[in-house]
């Protein structure tokens, strides 16, 4: 129960960082997307830092040279990602990305597949990736369709989430490989240093960029807290269920991202998110619903 809780808290928290994220977006479109993307790093960091002094242990540096490439990969990967995500919320809602970041079930797949070489697909895995093609040309048509650029940086935001994904499989056994045992403990640990490298990189690209007003760093915070929150979260929920059983759990974040875009647009934030019929958010559901459909029946066989 308490891994289930979990990851539907890490889901709700994930919807919410993404609509704040969304909000920084446009409502500092000078700032632009690379500058809160190190803004919102730097408090993550900060606050990271403040967990790996909680949970420090030698090994740290100790198994320092076993670690440290995958952990580069995971900071170098999810920064792109993450960067790309950014700069598609300047023309595409929140409520409409988080969905289509199913995707990421599909471009893992084909790492995995033709690069990695390290798995091979039943008639389950592919009919859960034809799903998730389905559910995203589906969320094209619900409302405004999606510019091509716009649908390029999400599946280049797929990409990178995917390959930072690879590196975390690669991460945390390193620690497992030094003695610490368990799931929980290596994860957060890889967490707490993933977050804490990203505002270090952060650091150093701050002197290049423009210096922002106390206002900006304001409009950037609930972004950064409410998405380390929902990291802390979905690691409690790997740990309690399981990766296989966490993601899809996880798979509710496009639900609940669709649901939290129809309240701010009925509160009247239309510069976040269309106002929409009642058929058009419908459509969205059912999208919403064939997202996780298709994570589930991709998993299916590795239960």
């Amino acid at each position: 129960m308490v891994g289930i809780i979990s990851g539907l808290f890490s889901a709700l928290f994930l919807a919410f960082a993404y609509q704040f994220s969304g909000m920084a977006v446009r409502h500092c479109r000078q700032t632009g997307p690379v500058t809160i993307l190190a803004l919102a790093h730097i408090l993550m960091g900060g606050l990271s830092l403040l967990g790996l002094a909680c949970m420090w242990t030698p090994l740290v540096w100790t198994a320092l040279p076993d670690y440290l490439w995958p952990l580069i990969g995971v900071v170098l990967f999810y920064l792109c990602g993450q960067s790309c995500l950014l700069f598609a919320q300047r023309t595409i809602d929140s409520s409409r990305i988080v969905p289509l970041l199913g995707l990421k079930l599909v471009v893992l797949a084909l790492i995995n597949l033709l690069i990695l070489r390290t798995e091979s697909y039943g008639p389950l895995q592919w009919l859960g990736m034809a799903m998730t093609l389905l559910s995203a040309a589906l969320l094209n048509r619900a409302g405004r369709r999606i510019p091509l650029q716009g649908l390029l940086l999400v599946l280049l935001t797929c990409v990178g989430y995917a390959l930072s994904d690879t590196c975390i499989v690669h991460l945390v056994p390193k620690f497992q490989e030094h003695g610490m045992e368990g799931l929980f403990r290596p994860a957060l640990l890889s967490a707490f240093l993933s977050y804490v490298l990203c505002g270090l990189v952060s650091l150093v690209m701050l002197p290049f960029l423009p210096r922002q007003p106390l206002a900006v760093w304001r409009k950037v915070s609930p972004f950064a807290f409410f998405w380390l929150l929902a990291i802390l979260f979905l690691y409690i929920c790997f740990a309690s269920l399981g990766t296989v059983n966490g993601n899809i759990i996880q798979s509710t974040r496009g639900l609940l991202a669709i649901g939290l875009g129809a309240l701010l647009a009925r509160a009247g934030y239309t510069e976040l998110e269309e106002r929409v019929n009642a058929a058009v958010m419908l459509r969205r559901v059912f999208a919403g619903v064939l997202m996780v459909l298709a994570i589930v029946c991709y998993n299916w066989g590795r239960w």
